[in-house]
């Protein structure tokens, strides 16, 4: 008997992950909120396949857009941590308004600001990040360039001077989403030389490849923070992570789990995928182990909630 090729595993692996996830169930005594946070230079449709989930299972669900993200190069350099920080946080406070239980996740940068914001809110009982950009390690990252980033302190041009440009695989396994996002790059390129609008590329922008050293340097200092305050977290934590990221080895996920204080903190380690592991090929699977883990935590307060009322 022929082994099944990689397109069937694919289509079983989204088949069982579906079906998994048509059985999951919130607590009908709690209102859940969920807050998804995208990563540096992204954008918040990231994180639709696993909005959509949350959404069916009855979360009010959040998916800002970051501060000086969505426009340019400029808008993005003209912010930093603090302001990514502030645009979490003014929706976690919209969020907490109408829900019992907060669970906050993101996207690599995106995936470290759930730590502080869960400091900020006693209505965050759980916190979810995927891959973890802690360092650019891997392959096809900007690390030969990070060593000189303080420089950036000094000599504040070359923030906005100096850029790393993200190149093929694209932090995707998904051959098919690389394709696409090449004829874009070739499509705008080509548009830009001739001079003629091609509209196929009105709505792209190969800046959004672009992370400037200016950025990066935010995110070092974002770290340094983030260092210092993980340990006092302690609510439920889930961590996950592609053993074939391109972009940040397992070693981000594994020493941010050594960071964090909570006593529930786990791994869960994903094969067949890159780094954006919201959209790629094992985006159903993600998006279950996600919707699994906001499931469990307003389990669990729910179940304290009926004690509290009951008086136990």
């Amino acid at each position: 008997m022929a082994s099944p090729t990689l397109k069937e595993q694919i289509r079983a692996n989204r088949k069982e992950f579906i079906e998994k996830t048509a059985g999951l169930k919130l607590p009908g005594n709690i209102k859940v909120g969920a807050l998804l946070l995208h990563g540096l230079t992204g954008m918040p449709n990231e994180m639709k396949p696993i909005e959509r989930v949350l959404e069916e299972l009855g979360c009010q669900v959040s998916v800002p857009m970051l501060a000086g993200h969505g426009a340019g190069q400029k808008e993005l350099l003209d912010s930093g941590w603090k302001d990514w920080l502030q645009t979490g946080r003014d929706a976690l406070a919209e969020l907490s308004g109408t829900c019992d239980v907060v669970v906050i996740g993101g996207l690599s940068m995106g995936g470290l600001l759930p730590i502080p914001l869960a400091l900020e809110s006693s209505k965050v009982k759980g916190i979810v990040s995927m891959s973890p950009t802690i360092k650019y390690d891997s392959a096809n990252s900007s690390n030969p360039m990070q060593v000189f980033l303080p420089l950036v302190d000094l000599l504040p041009f070359l923030g906005r001077w100096c850029y790393w440009t993200e190149e093929p695989p694209f932090g995707l396994k998904d051959e098919r989403m690389q394709q696409a996002i090449i004829k874009q790059i070739e499509a705008y390129e080509k548009s830009k030389a001739s001079g003629k609008k091609d509209h196929s590329a009105n709505d792209f922008n190969p800046e959004q490849f672009r992370t400037y050293a200016g950025s990066i340097r935010e995110l070092q200092k974002f770290i340094k923070v983030i260092k210092q305050l993980a340990p006092q977290v302690t609510c439920p934590a889930l961590i996950m992570q592609s053993v074939e990221d391109t972009i940040t080895t397992k070693w981000n996920a594994e020493e941010l789990q050594r960071w964090l204080g909570s006593k529930d903190k786990k791994i869960t380690y994903l094969e067949g995928c890159d780094h954006v592991l919201t959209m790629d090929l094992k985006k159903e699977e993600v998006a279950y182990y996600y919707a699994e883990f906001v499931c469990k935590v307003a389990s669990q307060n729910a179940a304290l909630a009926e004690k509290e009322a009951s008086g136990v």
